[in-house]
């Protein structure tokens, strides 16, 4: 795991100035040993510790020993720090320029959103698929457990604007428990929460664009142990996460992928677990393969409490899969997921495979265009 850096530039993020040009200098900070975070990442509130009209009121700097800055000062504090702009750090610590420094950062910082859309940059339509990642990580040592259930029990999950993906003909859904490595949400590393584990149950939609048929997932409930992250995941997508404790058997970073892996989580029920072990060769799935329509879903739909849908991008290469023997899950199916989803998944599972993962890019979510509406119609 990385070292945790020296400390954090903090932007606020619903700027549409600061969300592009605060990632845009992230390489030249890192060279400083800073990284970067919006000031509305549940983590950053809680290290500040300011109360909540005061938080985007500046941009701020956090150093690892607790030391905070807050608007021009983080400005005379990179700028002195780099031999290209020491010049200008003189200028602005300069006695008589130093307050006029400072006058031009408060006006722009108390007119930014004014600025934004001035200029037509809009933190919104940064948002939009492909102009710019949410999130980037790696995704490793799958284990996919396999169920075929009635459609009638996913009918009514199914985001407006989408429609269920069968494999021929049967409505399948998934457990998935796999490893999140290297982590960055808007290119910030949260701190403690660049690994961890992911246990999820998906199924399968589709949405037809333009002539182009977008395969994409939905999510029914994701265990993580970290409360960023499901607060994140939350605030972004309104995804049904849940925090667990948990723990896992799988090889350390960088080491090849064999035998048994293993994902347990503890709730009230006790621990529980979904597990493979990988047999025989992996190789890139064949198209119409089931190993294929379970891992190759580039699309991700979520409900949102209005009844309209959010899309992103989830890209990744094929992945090589290896089949598995032993699927095994032991779980509280109604505590978990709810009772309708008891009958399908109490039995054996109908297949089940292990992938080695890639990096992953989830793009920012974009609202589809009349889905309100069409959820209130029905």
């Amino acid at each position: 795991m990385a070292a945790e850096p020296r400390g954090w530039v903090l932007y606020d993020g619903t700027c549409g100035i600061c969300l592009r040009w605060v990632p845009f200098w992230a390489p030249t900070l890192a060279r400083l040993g800073l990284d970067i975070a919006p000031l509305q990442m549940p983590w950053v509130a809680e290290r500040l510790r300011l109360p909540s009209d005061a938080l985007l009121t500046d941009l701020r700097l956090l150093l690892s020993d607790g030391q905070q800055l807050a608007g021009a000062d983080v400005y005379r504090y990179v700028m002195r720090r780099l031999w290209w702009t020491y010049p200008m750090y003189l200028l602005a610590a300069a006695p008589g320029l130093r307050r006029v420094f400072d006058r031009a950062y408060r006006a722009f910082a108390d007119n930014r959103h004014r600025v934004s859309d001035a200029c037509r940059i809009d933190a919104r339509r940064t948002s939009a698929p492909g102009a710019r990642p949410f999130l980037r990580a790696e995704w490793r040592y799958l284990v996919m457990v396999n169920y075929e259930v009635d459609p009638a029990v996913l009918e009514p999950l199914v985001p407006a604007g989408t429609a269920l993906d069968l494999w021929h003909g049967r409505a399948l859904v998934s457990v998935v428990g796999f490893r999140f490595l290297a982590t960055r949400v808007l290119g910030a590393a949260i701190p403690g929460h660049r690994n961890f584990d992911e246990v999820n149950l998906r199924f399968y939609v589709r949405r037809e664009v333009d002539g182009e048929c977008r395969r994409g997932v939905v999510f029914i409930r994701e265990l993580v142990p970290r409360a960023a992250v499901a607060a994140v995941a939350r605030w972004a997508y309104n995804e049904p996460y849940r925090v667990v404790r948990m723990r896992s058997m799988t090889p350390f970073p960088g080491e090849t992928l064999r035998g048994r892996l293993m994902y347990e989580w503890h709730t009230s029920a006790g621990w529980q677990r979904v597990a493979a072990t990988a047999v025989g060769s992996a190789a890139i799935p064949d198209v119409g393969t089931e190993s294929a329509f379970v891992t190759q879903h580039h699309w991700g739909y979520t409900r949102q409490r209005d009844g309209s849908t959010l899309e992103y991008a989830v890209e990744h290469p094929p992945w090589r899969v290896w089949n598995a023997a032993e699927p095994e899950l032991a779980a509280d199916v109604a505590g978990v997921y709810g009772e309708p989803f008891i009958a399908g998944l109490s039995g054996p599972p109908r297949s089940a495979f292990v992938a080695d993962g890639s990096s992953v890019t989830v793009s920012m979510p974009r609202r589809l265009a009349g889905t309100v509406r069409a959820s209130l119609r029905s």
